[in-house]
């Protein structure tokens, strides 16, 4: 799935008694794909005037609206687009994402109910339609669609994932192009959202719970942030330590990252297979904030955490609450219908003395506010 509408298709032409022609739709065309959407708008809303029945020119004014964040708004040239063009995909695909940004599904749902009839084999439009029928509760027909993606692309661990989350499997971990994907899309909306829409405040929470435990004058810690993300956490630990390594699987998240200019170095890669091409004793502090969220089986991780820590290092982490303590039987985590992983505190004290790890803090929180319902978590600091 992707939020960014698509506009490179030229749609079948109809019987109209006017079209652009290519070079003014590619003119239109080369201001959206440069990022030049005040352009882009104005050159397609002319297109729109000098040709009110060409699909394509409403296309583009939609998606180039859309990207300058008035979802509302793009809505009117969307609609226009898949009138006049009822057979082209992106039409409809792109109607339907800007639906879906507004929480309207179901009419997101209609559009890419056509868009998947116009291309039945679409990857992405089997995607989208999974995605927004699971959003309404509709879970069998979204397994539905995603074993049917599934079978045209056997590997791949989103559609897995997605099925092991609504069907009650268990797994260990999200697959990496899972979590990669889901982040590559979230990327741009992505502070916007966890800061304000769910009130997420874990990277100032750890960042004081550390000037706590280690004293004000601790300001020279060697620092690993594993799934680093856009960079909250650099910003919030910025003040009180030397350098910071980020890794990420997401390029598009490290792209933020990146911008925020807090990182010494950051790294795209799966977190453990990372911190094994690092050297032991390398860091003083490691934090993972909101990570573990998608990692169950922690066993792996905090043995190469351990490792990297030098003597009197700490790991500063966030996880979602397993309340409900697993019986003997179990491993300690579990994978909830969110596509989240939550852990038990039993299996975290195991880990800890697994490990030679003291429990220096356990502080209960909200990790963030879901659906208008508080997410429990904990805060946990341990000390090498």
């Amino acid at each position: 799935m992707s939020n960014s509408p698509h506009v490179f298709a030229r749609p079948p032409v109809a019987r109209q008694p006017a079209q652009s022609s290519d070079t003014e739709r590619q003119i239109a065309l080369t201001f959206y794909q440069q990022g030049k959407l005040a352009e882009a708008e104005k050159s397609s809303r002319d297109l729109t005037t000098r040709y009110p029945q060409d699909g394509f020119g409403w296309k583009l004014l939609g998606a180039a609206i859309k990207q300058q964040g008035r979802a509302q708004e793009a809505i009117t040239a969307m609609q226009m687009a898949a009138k006049l063009s009822p057979m082209d995909w992106e039409a409809f695909n792109n109607l339907g994402s800007t639906h879906r940004s507004l929480n309207n599904l179901a009419f997101a749902e209609a559009c890419y109910q056509h868009a998947l009839q116009v291309k039945p084999d679409s990857l992405e439009g089997l995607d989208n339609l999974a995605d927004v029928l699971r959003l309404q509760g509709k879970v069998k027909e979204a397994v539905a669609l995603y074993q049917r993606r599934l079978s045209l692309t056997p590997t791949d661990g989103h559609a897995q994932h997605l099925i092991a989350m609504l069907t009650g499997q268990q797994t260990a971990k999200a697959p990496a192009d899972y979590v990669s994907r889901t982040f590559d899309v979230y990327a741009d909306e992505f502070d916007q959202h966890l800061t304000g829409t769910l009130a997420y405040d874990v990277p100032n929470q750890l960042a004081q719970l550390l000037q706590a435990c280690a004293g004000a004058d601790k300001t020279d810690w060697a620092t690993l942030d594993l799934g680093c993300g856009t960079g909250l956490v650099g910003v919030a630990l910025a003040p009180i330590v030397a350098q910071m390594v980020g890794v990420d699987l997401s390029g598009r998240m490290l792209e933020r990252a990146q911008a925020r200019q807090v990182y010494q170095r950051l790294v795209q890669d799966d977190v453990v297979h990372m911190m094994q091409q690092e050297a032991a004793t390398s860091f003083d502090l490691v934090v993972a904030a909101d990570v573990f969220i998608y990692i169950g089986q922690l066993d792996e991780t905090v043995k190469e955490v351990r490792r990297l820590l030098r003597p009197q290092g700490l790991l500063a982490f966030s996880i979602e609450n397993l309340e409900d303590d697993p019986s003997p039987a179990t491993e300690g985590f579990r994978l909830n219908s969110t596509g989240r992983y939550s852990q038990s505190r039993a299996y975290l004290d195991k880990l800890a003395q697994q490990n030679g790890f003291v429990v220096r803090e356990v502080h209960p929180t909200v990790l963030r506010v879901e659906n208008g319902q508080p997410v429990q978590g904990s805060l946990v600091i341990w000390q090498a």
